[in-house]
């Protein structure tokens, strides 16, 4: 159990103990029931990064309430579309530079009622992600499934009170379970990284120094610009000793600097689609041949992975899997697999075995990619960007980029009638997608190319698009 007084969070110059911000998140939690929110009703968090917005995922957790975290800086139909999709029993967001709680569904009752035991299957989180129909989809994670990654992580990479945590990732992004929940679990110190510098490698490299990070998890792309164009080398950051990367492969030559950077540092390579959070790692030995990508590795303790024979699919299940999809019964009917008694997810990810016995990344079975760790379906954006009059046809691809991990293009056809700029598609895209999602590349053509079947011809598409 953490020391009362101990530092919980720390944001910039702010500093917030276990006691304080247990007490703001009992004040939360008591808020929260005196409105009517009931154990399974959610509440939508449309925060920045904040000692404020960590507080109010624990007085959600505390009142029973599932938080569904929404980034503010995502578009307003698309922030509208996920608060009516979830059915938010209440809102809380940022009005005048403070945390306020808006409307929401029903009324309050008179009096709060008591809170019920809650179940470890009961939900407690719901991570929207990208969605292929163009509508973004809630991952259903369980107190059982956050718990069994942040227990296991916990003790794999043995997480103490005097750790000091570094979260860059939004709250809403599936690797800030870790940050968030060995801080409460192990008594550490969570230091929330501000968002305005995480792409700034230099900046991050300074504020990991100057916070004493001992303990790092973020995507790896982030990591390699920091050793690349950041300054980050041997002695830089003296006091990491855990650095963990997710959510996108890793090139065995960036992963060959970031070892050198951190010579002392435990270094791992975790894997696992918000769906099941992390099911396999691999350590990186001293020995690792870094001409290639390293390996995902094994399953973690809690998980159970398959590999589909004729696809080369990876199946996923164990205690992290997710409890569904919410309200999206077509999609679980085609996410889950049944083999042997045991239900797993589809991961849509090819894999293999090694010479070792670890499974590598190979690709993926749709058109689905990383970038930043982010999941983007090409097919929510060519939908997004359809909405246009202007627009007649638009085909999305993406291809390998260096600082990105991929660099998406967008083919575009305007209506025979239309005259269309390409600021005007540019302002267009940031009105309806969500920053990591806008294209980097536009191009424009008379007409999208087309197989004899009369499907886009997408393998033509990323052929222009390497060019």
């Amino acid at each position: 159990m953490a020391t009362p007084s101990a530092i919980a969070v720390e944001e910039e110059d702010r500093c917030t103990s276990f006691e304080e911000l247990l007490r703001s998140a009992r004040a939360l939690a008591a808020t929260l029931r005196a409105r009517g929110v009931r154990p399974g009703d959610r509440v939508a968090l449309v925060l920045p990064k904040t000692t404020e917005a960590v507080a109010a995922v624990f007085g959600c957790l505390l009142a029973g309430a599932v938080y569904v975290p929404i980034h503010p800086r995502w578009p307003a139909d698309r922030v509208a579309t996920v608060v009516a999709d979830c059915g938010a029993r209440l809102i809380f967001e940022v009005a005048e530079g403070d945390v306020r709680l808006a409307g929401g569904q029903g009324t309050a009752p008179s009096a709060a009622p008591p809170l019920p035991e809650r179940s470890e299957e009961d939900a407690a989180v719901i991570l929207f992600t990208s969605g292929s129909t163009g509508r973004p989809k809630g991952v259903v994670l369980s107190h059982r499934a956050v718990a069994a990654f942040v227990r296991w992580s916990a003790a794999e990479f043995g997480i103490g009170a005097a750790d000091r945590i570094v979260c860059p990732s939004p709250l809403g992004f599936d690797l800030s379970t870790f940050d968030l929940f060995n801080m409460a679990l192990c008594g550490a110190t969570c230091v929330l990284a501000p968002e305005s510098i995480a792409w700034m490698p230099r900046f991050l490299v300074r504020y990991a120094a100057a916070k004493r990070v001992t303990a790092w998890y973020s995507v790896p792309s982030i990591l390699s610009r920091m050793v690349r164009d950041g300054g980050m080398g041997p002695g830089s950051c003296p006091d990491l000793r855990v650095v963990l990367f997710a959510g996108e492969p890793i090139s065995g030559s960036d992963l060959a600097l970031l070892t050198a950077a951190v010579p002392g540092a435990l270094c791992a390579n975790l894997y696992g689609p918000t769906e099941t959070n992390v099911v396999t790692f691999y350590r990186i030995p001293g020995e690792f041949d870094k001409a290639e990508p390293p390996p995902i590795g094994r399953a973690c303790p809690f998980a159970k992975v398959l590999l589909d024979d004729a696809t080369g699919e990876l199946l996923a299940g164990g205690e992290s899997l997710m409890s569904g999809y919410w309200n999206r019964p077509d999609d679980n009917a085609r996410a889950f697999a049944s083999r042997n008694g045991r239900v797993y997810y589809r991961t849509g990810d090819r894999v293999r075995l090694d010479g070792s016995g670890n499974l590598v990344f190979a690709g993926r079975l749709d058109r689905q990619v990383k970038r930043h760790g982010y999941r983007i379906e090409l097919g929510e954006i060519e939908m997004a960007i359809s909405r246009n009059p202007a627009i007649l046809e638009v085909a999305v691809v993406a291809a390998p980029g260096q600082d990105k991990g991929v660099v998406i293009t967008a083919f575009i056809a305007a209506a025979s009638s239309a005259s269309l700029s390409l600021l005007e598609v540019k302002a267009h895209c940031a009105a309806v997608l969500p920053p990591y999602m806008v294209p980097d590349r536009v191009v424009f053509l008379d007409a999208v190319p087309r197989g004899t079947r009369g499907k886009i011809d997408y393998s033509a598409l990323e052929k222009l698009a390497r060019e």
